[in-house]
């Protein structure tokens, strides 16, 4: 049997608003094969939800579309694919793209080798006067980026040619040159063709008119007959006579033109297909394939190879994808390693002396007298030893007067703690080592006062005062031949089973800021990809020619996991080689840890720009989730100091239990067997499997 006569058939269309307004109700729609449809109407009235419908990109709500034999969208129809060639109202183009590089991926993804998309290149550039091959699409004005667009939608001669409004912005010569084209290709190649236009006296062209209003078909006929109906010289009469006749009567229904029309389609029709409109199966598998010069290869290949291609320009031609996949981790993990975890220098210590004063300008070192033969140590200003010692891991003192002074330093933030030498301390220190009755008061203590407002930087001076304090001790009582154990406390430290003494807290901060870095890192990449593709308009238009979501995903965790290899790589580099961290276990295990980490930030990323529609609201949820992860991983602070319920949810968070398992990765060299490791990876792989799951159902949700 042969083809059907309509290449497209609108039956009882009904399309609605979130809010249950109808855009169109009731919509009849015919357009018969190798012919140019005019649909005219205001902005507003319906015209790119209709067309949007027809390729497939939205559905109906009720109502039936047939589209060159088959339903939008099912598996025996072509729609969408290569036979439909699409321009949208909006650009609809990669900013990044160049001419050549728009034709190359549009040829590709329709199955074109690139030695015909080159030719068609030639020859409609010829025809659009397009700009310079290789000026990319944001350099370009609006008019040359339409012709762009245009020439897109051209270049694999599609069997169904839809365009909307593409004459905007064309001078009027250029527009007729292309009508003029639209015309030939429809009259002697076959191809159907939809267009929309705002100057609706160019539609004279076009063999059938439909005039669309507030959701409804006002009429559809040719130019001429709906002159004449209309006794009107011009179609823009035409349509505000028939616009009146609508507001007149809010029962209006599309007049006598559209069946007049509709029987005319049923005389010309072939004698098997001579059935009813309302009864008639428009689903015809035997529809004759496409006449075309060029051979269209739709492999997965061509498709792939043209997605990759654009994403990698995407980021190579954006200056924010350089930035953030090699400068940005450069910057942060250097500035954690030198900002986080050393130890706080040149702090100002407020020294009233009473012994020794400023111990001679530094020079007074205190001296320890040892008589050998009477078996005799004397103590002299021992102070300006220990001041010496204090000094060397601490930073500077300043000599005061007395006490008061040197508290006021301290209160006015002048200086960060202060030291009391009484005026008998080494004689008060000696007594008290040889057992001697000394006053309590005065017994050869060292009277400390810290600023304790800053804690850490109190906690710091409060222990290295400690330690130092007993380490020149040791060399003193060393000096007096008298045995260490003597200056010890009752307690003693052992090498630590894991880590060190002197760790830092960089060390202790450094797994689960790894993976919070790299998991942001990815989300702040990923998560500007879709709304990107779908402000630009090229994530409808590449489904529209048959590219599927799936394969559109799929290109893009592919980039972005490059990017990620980069990024780990950048940081794995300088974390260990740079600054030394070190690993007592698995470095592999390490790696992959960081990758998996990378991939489920992306997911993340993927998930916000599926939800949100704006970059935005994509940077209000990615800085809006960053702290409270920061806060609760157990990067800053332990997750054992936080109240059950805070422990609890920060233990559901994708880095906290991953930090853990990979600090006893690098501190206990614990293998990837063993169940806190292995727990590790468990939460990563569940958490980027949740939020794969819930991408493909925000875009299925987004797509009905």
């Amino acid at each position: 049997m042969p083809p059907p006569v309509e290449a497209i058939v609108v039956r009882n269309a009904r399309k609605c608003l979130g809010d249950g307004s109808a855009i169109f109700d009731g919509l009849n729609m015919t357009v018969r094969r190798g012919t140019i449809y005019g649909l005219l109407g205001a902005s507003g009235c319906g015209k790119t939800t209709l067309l949007s419908c027809i390729v497939g990109i939205r559905k109906l709500d009720s109502g039936e579309v047939w589209v060159l034999g088959g339903h939008p969208g099912s598996k025996s129809s072509s729609i969408p694919g290569p036979q439909v060639g699409y321009m949208p109202q909006e650009i609809s183009l990669v900013q990044e793209f160049t001419v050549i590089g728009a034709l190359y991926y549009f040829g590709r993804i329709n199955g074109l080798e690139d030695d015909a998309i080159q030719s068609r290149y030639t020859f409609l550039s010829d025809l659009l006067q397009l700009p310079p091959k290789n000026r990319l699409i944001k350099h370009m004005s609006g008019g040359q980026q339409r012709r762009v667009s245009f020439a897109c939608a051209l270049v694999h001669d599609p069997e169904l040619l839809i365009l909307d409004e593409p004459t905007v912005g064309l001078d009027p010569l250029l527009r007729e040159n292309i009508w003029n084209f639209l015309v030939n290709l429809a009259r002697s190649g076959g191809t159907t063709i939809i267009i929309t236009t705002h100057y609706i006296e160019e539609a004279k062209e076009a063999n059938k008119i439909g005039l669309l209003r507030c959701g409804k078909l006002l009429a559809e006929a040719s130019p001429g007959k709906l002159l004449a109906r209309c006794n009107c010289d011009s179609l823009e009469e035409a349509f505000l006579l028939l616009s009146q006749k609508q507001n007149d009567s809010q029962v209006y229904r599309q007049n006598s033109l559209v069946d007049t029309e509709l029987e005319e389609i049923r005389n010309d029709r072939h004698p098997d297909q001579n059935r009813s409109l309302a009864s008639r199966d428009y689903h015809d598998k035997s529809s004759s394939p496409r006449r075309t010069s060029y051979k269209l290869r739709r492999t997965r290949n061509r498709k792939f190879q043209a997605l990759m291609v654009k994403n990698c320009l995407q980021f190579l031609r954006h200056p924010g994808g350089i930035l953030f996949a090699f400068i940005f981790p450069l910057i942060q993990v250097n500035l954690f390693f030198n900002a986080i975890g050393q130890d706080p220098r040149d702090l100002l210590l407020a020294v009233v002396n009473d012994e020794a004063g400023d111990c001679s300008g530094g020079n007074n070192l205190g001296t320890v007298i040892y008589d050998e033969e009477e078996d005799v140590c004397d103590y002299v200003d021992l102070s300006c030893r220990f001041l010496k010692g204090f000094q060397s891991s601490i930073g500077r003192s300043a000599f005061y007067e007395d006490e008061k002074h040197a508290r006021n330093a301290v209160r006015f933030g002048h200086a960060a703690g202060l030291l009391h030498f009484d005026k008998n301390f080494s004689k008060s220190l000696q007594a008290r080592r040889d057992r001697l009755d000394v006053d309590s008061s005065t017994s050869g203590w060292i009277e400390v006062s810290l600023d304790m407002g800053d804690r850490q930087i109190g906690l710091y001076m409060k222990k290295t005062l400690f330690q130092r304090f007993f380490d020149v001790y040791e060399d003193i009582v060393r000096e007096c031949r008298i045995p260490k154990r003597f200056a010890d406390i009752p307690l003693k430290f052992e090498k630590p089973v894991f880590g060190r003494m002197d760790q830092k807290f960089s060390t202790f901060m450094a797994p689960t800021f790894l993976l919070t870095v790299i998991f942001f890192l990815s989300t702040a990449v990923s998560s500007s990809v879709i709304i990107s593709d779908r402000h630009e308009g090229i994530w409808n238009r590449s489904l529209v020619q048959g590219v599927t979501t799936a394969e559109i995903l799929t290109a893009h965790l592919i980039t972005q996991f490059m990017i990620i290899v980069i990024q780990v790589s950048v940081t794995m580099i300088i974390s260990f080689l740079q600054y030394k961290l070190e690993c007592s276990g698995s470095m592999l295990t390490v790696i992959v840890m960081i990758l998996f980490m990378g991939v489920c930030g992306m997911c993340y990323g993927f998930l916000v720009s599926v939800l949100c529609t704006s970059h935005t609201m994509a940077n209000y949820i990615t800085t809006g989730s960053f702290y409270p992860v920061i806060l609760l991983c157990g990067c800053i602070w332990p997750v054992e100091g936080m109240p059950t319920v805070l422990r609890w949810l920060s233990l559901v968070l994708p880095t906290t239990v991953p930090g853990i398992a990979l600090r006893n990765v690098l501190d206990k060299g614990y293998r990837i067997d063993d169940i806190q490791v292995f727990q590790g990876f468990l939460v990563i792989l569940g958490w980027t499997g949740v939020l794969v799951i819930l991408c493909f159902l925000g875009l299925r949700a987004k797509s009905s």
